[in-house]
């Protein structure tokens, strides 16, 4: 039976997170028939903890709901992919383990879904900050994205290239047509971090009708030891980083040889989410130390960028990299130091 909804959790080494993620999934708001529709895909990357035996237990459960599915460890990108493979509903959304979905919000979601007919479907999210205390409702949350784009009309279909100009879509806040998903001729990298922008521009050249609700479905947990997008494992993690966006490069390059069915507008939006990751990359460099040699190949890397790709160039909107670059790297040695003293640490 083909579900409505397949919800595709990555899990590795998640035992202390999995089950109040799995939980937020079903916390009363749903009514039967809806459960019905839901698949929720628990994908074990070779965790070496309890969260794969959890994610059994859950299965067992809830057989017609759960499936949890056991895999050699490949990453992020892997358990995102495994999830699309198997995925059997009509749409297609990723929870991240240690995250979790305000329950009344993701039920809107689910009966939105059950009445339209559109390829992207796309709500808010909050940012919450871990406060070391155990109790996920209690950590302080912030809206990063208030509404997708001034005068929003919740609930209509709109075309994507009507919109497109005004949009940052973000993988916490975005449910795709898992029809559009299975059929991309590419797939997120494996063993490698930092694929969220290969998940969320991918899919771009074929979204044709996108729809906006008003709720704030996701909770991205920020501020946990270890994670990904802290500054600290950024800079250990660099070649993760280069390696996406040498993927996103060379995707925006079949896109503009017109390998892809890519409008203007939707290469103009591929533009701007590429430029999102180079602003990731100088971040990179302003992370390690103020060093003459670290600067020299920043400055390499943003004149290669500039020459070959003019456009994801002169599409930033970041202004302390737009600072940067008016003062030819003069500030470099003050940026360093600023985003060394930021109080936002993610």
């Amino acid at each position: 039976m083909e579900k409505l909804l397949t919800v595709t959790i990555p899990a590795y080494n998640a035992e202390k997170y999995i089950e109040y993620t799995l939980n937020s999934l079903g916390a009363g708001y749903g009514e039967k028939k809806q459960l019905e529709q839901l698949e929720i895909l628990v994908v074990d990357d070779g965790s070496v903890d309890q969260t794969g035996a959890i994610a059994d237990q859950y299965a067992e459960k809830y057989p017609d709901i759960v499936r949890a599915i056991h895999k050699e460890n490949g990453g992020h990108g892997s358990g995102i992919n495994c999830g699309i493979r198997e995925a059997r509903g009509r749409y297609f959304k990723v929870i991240d383990a240690d995250d979790w979905v305000d329950s009344e919000a993701f039920w809107k979601l689910v009966r939105t879904l059950e009445q339209c007919e559109d390829d992207a479907v796309v709500s808010g999210f909050y940012w919450r900050l871990d406060n070391g205390n155990g109790n996920p409702e209690s950590f302080s949350k912030e809206v990063e994205i208030k509404e997708p784009f001034s005068g929003v009309i919740y609930g209509q279909t709109y075309l994507f290239d009507e919109v497109a100009e005004n949009l940052y879509i973000k993988m916490h806040g975005v449910t795709w047509s898992t029809a559009i998903l299975k059929q991309l001729p590419m797939r997120i990298d494996e063993k490698c971090f930092y694929v969220d922008s290969e998940y969320v521009l991918y899919p771009i050249p074929w979204i044709q009708t996108i729809r906006f609700i008003p709720d704030f479905v996701y909770q991205y947990r920020i501020g946990r030891e270890g994670q990904s997008v802290s500054p600290e494992r950024l800079l250990r993690n660099q070649n993760d980083y280069e390696k996406v966006l040498g993927a996103l490069l060379l995707f925006y390059e079949d896109c503009i040889a017109g390998k892809y069915p890519c409008t203007e507008p939707k290469l103009h939006y591929i533009e701007g989410g590429i430029a999102r990751c180079v602003s990731g990359r100088i971040k990179i460099f302003l992370s390690q130390r103020a060093d003459r040699k670290i600067k020299e190949e920043l400055v390499q890397s943003e004149r290669i960028l500039q020459n070959k790709y003019p456009a994801i160039y002169e599409k930033n909107r970041n202004k302390a990299v737009k600072m940067l670059r008016l003062s030819h790297y003069r500030l470099y040695r003050a940026a360093v130091f600023a985003l060394k003293h930021s109080k936002r640490k993610v």
